[in-house]
């Protein structure tokens, strides 16, 4: 109702032309009528009303495109702007409602509803005006004809009525059905797409194919129920038009040879049973596509009004540069499991800092919790002595750029995908973020160089290589502090030294800070502290040539890497 209050006067004026568009349908079978008996008694300048009634027609179908053309503008609008909303809002929800939806569905969401809700806008609303317009015009015009026929005529299209509004319930209920399993289906095709080589490498396309033999079932099944309603609409309402028909012709005959009734009157009477049945249909058509945007739009709805993330926890507080970051007594759980419990962590400005433990441990949590991708506990994670949750969101991450165990990708050119987090960059500037990142040479012997496009999830990249593509990417954005969680898992360890001295050289020249999460400890011993995570606690910490010596997790770390070494020699 926002969007029509918006844009009332657009609205107005196509309700105006549609009531032209009606009033003219409502008069034309009167000339009609009048034609067949000025032929009828003989007249002789019976022309004026072909004239007439060739006018109209015309007049009728440039008010009926101006109305169209306005409503349909009118839904694209409305149909960009809830795109551009949904979008909007969905890239503020928090990773725990990702979590409790399929990216398929999303998608579908996206796509198939807001085309639902489109259709609405478009000509299911107007269709419910054009019912009370042209339908309450065509009775009164009938009953002033001949009241007597009227009955014979309206009483079989009230049957159209009750069925098309026993159709609409049945609609809502397979639509919604429709688009949930459409959306189940969309997730699969991208989930096994996105896999398709993990497929291939197992052996598992026949059990593929087979889960989504199973979603496309249902999917089959439940569209095939609407198909069989949609099929009987057209047929039924035919019907019942068709006795409405054969009743007043019936009755209309036997009143011209008493001559009661003028055959103009019958021939108007017999258009007004045709003009009537669309208001009719229109009934169970606008509640039908109002049933269908209703079943979209809470979908839809699910999106806009979910929890979002909490820009900023009142009081306020600005922080123009990092000096510190601190987490003091952190715990946190994922519904009713623990994962941190009493976690302790300093970084101070310029220091490299590893966070290591077993698998498991709270590490990748961690870092989203200082960024608050997840939301830490009140006092728990601090900059500059001021809690995260009362520093601007977008303060804080401008602080951080951070790498995660997932690398993403974009589907465009190597340049493309190192500005996207600083669009400024010069070409100087990001042949050196490649050569901290160990990545020039590689850039250097793709095809066109800087300018090769990357596809999907960097699909013609090496697993080394997208990490050091998002390390460089990391590095162009130039912040404070550079957050690497497991960022060197796919590299060799050759390329893994060279890429953090290069690091190191990087942090101290330019006095950045670095947050290394990583199980290697050849990665570790350059860093200033090491934070032992075990079961979620903070079990040691300190430089990491005192923890090698004392008889923890590190130490154990350590003399289980050096002996790889020497085996592997």
């Amino acid at each position: 109702m926002r969007f029509v209050k918006e844009h009332v006067w657009f609205y107005v004026i196509a309700l105006g032309l549609l009531i032209g568009v009606d009033a003219v349908q409502v008069y034309l079978p009167l000339i009609l009528g009048d034609f067949v008996n000025a032929v009828t008694a003989l007249e002789s300048n019976v022309a004026r009303y072909a004239y007439i009634y060739l006018a109209l027609v015309v007049c009728m179908t440039l008010m009926r495109y101006a109305y169209r053309y306005i409503l349909q503008r009118m839904a694209l609008v409305f149909d960009y702007d809830l795109r551009k909303k949904t979008f909007s809002e969905l890239l503020k929800v928090p990773n725990e409602f990702l979590y409790d939806y399929d990216i398929g569905d999303l998608m579908s969401r996206l796509t198939n509803d807001l085309h639902a809700i489109r259709q609405f806008m478009q000509m299911g609303l107007i269709s419910l005006i054009d019912v009370l317009v042209l339908g309450v015009s065509t009775i009164v015009m009938m009953l002033l004809l001949d009241r007597m026929l009227f009955w014979y005529a309206v009483v079989p299209l009230i049957g159209v009525t009750i069925f098309t509004i026993f159709f609409s319930r049945y609609i809502f209920v397979f639509f919604k059905k429709i688009q949930d399993t459409f959306g189940s289906l969309t997730e699969r095709v991208q989930e096994f797409l996105t896999n398709i080589r993990v497929l291939r490498a197992f052996g598992k396309g026949h059990k593929a194919i087979g889960i989504f033999e199973s979603v496309n079932a249902d999917y089959y099944k439940y569209y095939l129920r609407e198909v069989r309603l949609d099929a009987l609409f057209g047929p039924i309402t035919g019907l019942f038009a068709g006795i409405s028909t054969l009743l007043v012709i019936w009755v209309g005959i036997r009143e011209l040879q008493t001559g009661r009734l003028e055959l103009g009157t019958l021939v108007s009477y017999v258009n007004y049973i045709g003009l009537l049945l669309w208001p009719m249909m229109a009934i169970g058509f606008g509640l039908s596509n109002l049933q269908r945007a209703n079943a979209s739009m809470k979908r839809i709805e699910d999106i806009i009004l979910a929890p979002k993330e909490v820009p900023c926890f009142e009081p306020c507080h600005h922080v123009d540069k990092f000096e510190k970051l601190e987490v003091k007594n952190l715990h946190f759980s994922y519904g009713d499991r623990k994962v941190l419990e009493n976690v302790h962590l300093e970084v101070n400005a310029g220091e490299l800092i590893g966070i290591a433990g077993p698998i498991g441990s709270g590490k990748s949590t961690l870092t989203k919790l200082l960024i608050r991708v997840l939301e830490p506990p009140e006092n728990t994670v601090f900059v500059n002595g001021v809690d995260v949750r009362h520093i601007p969101l977008k303060e804080l991450r401008s602080l951080v750029t951070y790498v995660p165990q997932s690398i993403y990708l974009f589907s465009m050119t190597v340049r493309d995908n190192l500005k996207f987090g600083n669009p400024l960059a010069t070409d100087e500037q990001i042949w050196e973020a490649l050569e901290v990142a160990c990545l020039a040479e590689d850039i250097r012997l793709l095809p066109q160089g800087l300018d090769t496009l990357i596809g999907e999830r960097g699909l013609t990249l090496s697993g080394g290589q997208k990490q050091r593509m998002a390390i460089a990417r990391a590095l162009l954005a130039d912040r404070p502090v550079l957050m690497l969680d497991d960022a060197f898992s796919a590299l060799d360890t050759v390329t893994e030294e060279q890429l953090v001295k290069n690091l190191v050289d990087y942090a101290r020249l330019n006095n950045k800070s670095v947050i290394l999460v990583s199980h290697r400890i050849s990665a570790l011993l350059p860093t200033d502290r090491v934070y032992v995570l075990i079961s979620g606690s903070t079990k040691e910490f300190g430089p990491p040539a005192e923890l090698i010596k004392q008889q923890g997790y590190l130490a154990h770390l350590y003399r289980i890497q050096v002996l790889e070494g020497l085996v592997h020699g």
